[in-house]
């Protein structure tokens, strides 16, 4: 599929806690049977960003990392995020803004 802004917290409001993001209701329209995203997040951090992470809505929230932007500088990583129904859930320590670019996905 072609690349797509599926969220751009930007024009909203930073995330700082954990945010429900409907990728399958985003502009981007993957299939509806997408099992995982494969999307490049980007944070920026309004000051320090212990971490960010992603996982699946529904699930519990994982242990480990997607990122980390410690020295508050931009940053971005690419993940593989799976999903039972469309949505994903965002976790950041701390304030930050958030870009999730849409690239591709897992379906049967």
């Amino acid at each position: 599929m072609t690349p797509c802004r599926a969220l751009d917290t930007r024009n909203s409001s930073a995330v700082d806690g954990t945010l429900a993001v409907p990728i399958h209701g985003s502009a981007c329209a993957p299939s509806s049977t997408a099992q995982a995203y494969v999307l490049n997040a980007t944070v920026l951090p309004e000051t320090s960003l212990s971490y960010l992470t992603l996982w699946a809505e529904g699930g519990a929230q994982p242990d480990v990392s997607t990122l980390n932007a410690d020295d508050g500088a931009i940053t971005s990583n690419m993940a593989i995020v799976p999903t039972t129904n469309g949505t994903i859930e965002v976790f950041a320590t701390d304030s930050t803004n958030l870009l999730l670019d849409l690239s591709s996905y897992f379906a049967p």
